[in-house]
């Protein structure tokens, strides 16, 4: 009984670390992040074999976390390919701190994975407010952040918060970007997506919910991100499509579906009114990027030249883990190798891993949606699971953070998420009066 009690102690215990540091590695203290991981993630791993109670797995969440840790394993396997390409420098200055971080990765997810299995529905409940609560210091850092920006008062730390990109009226208001603790907007701009889901899952009375979403979108307006305003205008829509597939079931509409569809038409106006215009922007915009006018498109464009001369091995299994980082070795010229990573996170994986590491991946979020899209219906955990998974998604396309705490951390709430919505169900289902209709949902 004492080691039962113990283990199960000391994996929650790490959990509650986990919850709580894993969004730091979008800060300028992500190697310190990742070093404190793999030091409690290896301690408790150890701790919790060596006390010799077998260790259950939850297969709602094994299935997805094998596929994902399944893409960075075939591309380790591509090493065994590419080996001839590789230099001295890959192995003494990259490899080791990839592999690393991997590992540190993997023991979490098997430590999150044990959790699952054992955890309790108050122990998740405590979980999602304190994931919330970690947003909401991000955010009310951002808003100390702002008002020092007002007053002339530094931030306690460096960040990179220059108005590049922004045009010189508004910087003449608003001296910085909001980065809060995190290094850039970027950086920041899934944090407040999260930080807005969650308050919207453990917050009750509608009016502090109300503060809270205000104070997320003041951070979002003020960050002058192009990335986060499109994640929330693209999350707002999601949202908007699945609370109007639940009207319709349920046959009515509520307030908020007529303010949605209100605002597709008035989109819909506004595209046909400057449609032309827009139209003749987005051409232009677009075969400035196609000819490399910026250093982005540069980059990207010679990468997909690289990608092309692959071999057929390569393309299937990618040319091997964090090779990004020397695409020299390949024959990419160096003037041409302006970036590490093209911040897109199924591009990054077609290069290690190839098109068989990125299926991994996209059956990976292909299994959070189909659980999530089959029960979002049934209460708001599942929902938020569906809202979180199709964020994440989103984020992959501008962020290729993929090997983070802050990716696992995601990652575990939804799984929390799916967790709590199948508890829910059953104590639903248990009352004589709910199992017709537990019938016909399931």
């Amino acid at each position: 009984m004492f080691g039962k009690l113990s283990q199960q102690r000391l994996i929650s215990a790490f959990m509650v670390l986990f919850l709580i540091i894993g969004p730091f590695s979008v800060t300028q203290w992500n190697k310190i992040n990742i070093l404190i991981l793999f030091t409690l993630a290896s301690t408790i791993f150890l701790l919790s074999t060596l006390l010799g109670r077998r260790l259950r797995l939850w297969s709602v969440s094994f299935y997805p976390s094998l596929l994902y840790v399944s893409g960075f394993i075939i591309s380790l396997f591509a090493l065994v390919l590419t080996r001839e390409h590789l230099t001295g420098d890959y192995v003494t200055s990259v490899i080791f701190g990839r592999l690393f971080t991997f590992i540190t990765v993997l023991l979490t997810v098997l430590i999150i994975n044990f959790w699952l299995a054992q955890t309790e529905e108050k122990e998740l409940h405590k979980s999602l407010r304190i994931a919330f609560s970690i947003g909401l210091i991000f955010v009310l850092l951002g808003h100390w952040q702002f008002i020092g920006n007002i007053i002339g008062i530094p931030f306690f730390i460096e960040t990179r918060d220059w108005m590049h990109g922004v045009p010189s009226a508004i910087r003449s208001v608003v001296p910085k970007r909001l980065t809060s603790i995190a290094e850039e907007p970027n950086y920041l701009s899934p944090l407040l997506i999260e930080y807005l889901i969650l308050a919207g899952l453990v917050i009750a009375n509608k009016h502090i919910k109300f503060i809270a979403y205000a104070l997320g979108f003041f951070v979002i307006i003020f960050s002058f991100s192009g990335g986060v305003y499109i994640n929330v205008l693209l999350m707002l829509s999601c949202f908007g499509c699945l609370s109007l597939y639940r009207s319709f079931t349920h046959g009515k509409l509520k307030g908020q579906d007529f303010v949605f569809l209100f605002f597709i038409i008035l989109g819909f106006a506004i595209i046909v009114s400057v449609g032309d215009i827009l139209l003749e922007f987005l051409y232009f915009k677009l075969q400035g990027e196609a000819a490399g006018q910026s250093a982005r498109s540069q980059f990207l464009s010679s990468l997909a030249q690289l990608i092309s001369d692959s071999s057929l091995s390569q393309l299937l299994f990618g040319h091997g883990m964090a090779t990004m980082s020397v695409l020299t070795d390949f024959g990419l010229p160096k003037e041409e190798f302006l970036f590490r990573i093209t911040n897109n996170f199924y591009l990054d994986m077609i290069w290690e891993g190839g098109f068989v590491g990125l299926s991994c991946i996209l059956v990976f979020f292909g299994y959070l949606l189909f659980i999530g899209f089959n029960n979002y219906l049934k209460n708001k955990y599942y929902e938020a699971g569906l809202l979180l998974t199709i964020h994440m998604m989103i984020t992959c396309l501008y962020r290729s953070e993929y090997l983070s705490s802050h990716f696992l951390w995601v990652m575990t709430l939804i799984f929390i998420c799916y967790k709590m919505g199948s508890i829910n169900m059953q104590g639903h289902c248990t009352s004589s009066k709910s199992k017709q209709i537990c019938t016909q949902l399931s």
